[in-house]
């Protein structure tokens, strides 16, 4: 029988579904309006999770969110390819997070720390979307993008079922008492399975490198999640908002793809460098 749980994540997804992947497909303004929507919402549920009360820090904190994934709508493909700012962009936003990091473990003041923190909230969902803007640049049709997109939900899907089903030892008990290292197993192989018929049915990439990368793209993912349920069990946090039934809110939904979109982008980023 269906938990009625189960059946909100199903439902939620299968309307949220058709203008993600429809957004993905035409590019454009259309993908930056889905990544400004997102990384607004993103950015505001991460600064009430760290229990931001100040206007002027959502307003510094929204404006790289908002503005910085534009620059690969505005440059020409074949720029955006070859000119690959994306790399630096997010090294730098990277650095500005360990930063901040570092600085909050030095501070005594708690509103220091609140401010610290919605700064990292911002290198963490900038980078994520700067990293999207740009792999949606190098690839006409959106398949990159989509590519992590199904990645990412077959890890939550295989994770799901695996860890429900199978159960046994905890992943990391402290951060996140559900996850089971079946769960961990069953969301990776999904991943894989998707990736290699991904490949074959889009004739897309090297099919014996795709379905690796799929299983490495789904554990980075589910690190993005450890890392997220981190952040809410130190401010004591359940679910980063309510805005989706069944899921929370949208960075309870897309922490998996905040982390593999970078890690992707600098992987393809240094192939192209490289090759």
């Amino acid at each position: 029988m269906i938990s009625k749980n189960l059946l909100q994540r199903i439902i939620s997804a299968l309307m949220l579904l058709p203008p993600v992947v429809g957004a993905i497909y035409l590019g454009g303004w259309w993908f930056y309006g889905l990544l400004l929507l997102g990384g607004i919402l993103m950015m505001l549920e991460w600064n009430r999770m760290v229990s931001s009360q100040n206007p002027l820090v959502d307003v510094i904190t929204l404006l790289p969110v908002a503005l910085l994934p534009m620059i690969f709508v505005l440059l020409p493909q074949s720029e955006a390819i070859l000119s690959n700012p994306m790399i630096m962009i997010i090294v730098l936003a990277l650095v500005l997070g360990v930063g901040t990091f570092i600085e909050i473990s030095k501070t005594k003041s708690e509103k220091h720390k609140t401010v610290y923190y919605s700064l990292l909230g911002s290198a963490y969902v900038s980078s994520a979307l700067i990293a999207l803007s740009w792999l949606r640049s190098v690839d006409e049709y959106g398949l990159m993008v989509l590519w992590i997109f199904l990645n990412v939900w077959a890890m939550d899907v295989g994770g799901y079922f695996a860890g429900k089903g199978i159960g046994g030892p905890k992943l990391s008990p402290k951060i996140s008492p559900n996850k089971t290292w079946a769960g961990l197993i069953g969301g990776i192989v999904l991943a894989m399975i998707i990736s290699y018929l991904f490949s074959l049915i889009f004739t897309w990439g090297d099919i014996g490198k795709t379905w690796v990368m799929g299983g490495v793209v789904a554990l980075v993912a589910q690190m993005g999640d450890l890392y997220e349920s981190a952040v809410k069990r130190r401010f004591d946090v359940k679910d980063s908002g309510e805005l989706i039934p069944g899921h929370g809110g949208i960075l309870d939904r897309v922490d998996g793809i905040v982390s593999a979109a970078p890690f992707t982008a600098l992987v393809l980023a240094l192939y192209f460098a490289l090759g």
